[in-house]
């Protein structure tokens, strides 16, 4: 698979009562990270600026995203570009559900 491959999450923002679209690209030692509000390299886990954008939306986020995201970094050349996608997809429902779950 492509490395520029371009992996989209969309989450609910209570703040703006819509999505919020987040996008990854794997780099050699983690992510290429950015949404709307900023963009930049994070490491294999989404540190620092995937969780400070989820924070700065006052997004809730199970305690295990960090671990999850890792593994997706791990098999992205394992996998295709649709079968990581479906990952970020579950992850974006994980945490929009945590969310809605704390409203």
């Amino acid at each position: 698979m492509s490395s520029a491959s371009r992996f989209k999450m969309q989450i609910y923002s209570p703040r703006w009562g819509q999505n919020d679209l987040y996008q990854f690209i794997k780099t050699k030692d983690g992510w290429k990270f950015e949404n709307y509000r900023c963009k930049g390299e994070v490491d294999k886990g989404g540190n620092p600026l995937f969780y400070k954008a989820l924070a700065s939306d006052s997004i809730s986020y199970p305690d295990n995203l960090e671990g999850y995201m890792s593994i997706v970094w791990e098999n992205v050349d394992a996998l295709n570009k649709k079968q990581v996608q479906i990952i970020f997809d579950g992850l974006s429902e994980r945490v929009s559900a945590s969310e809605n779950d704390l409203n």
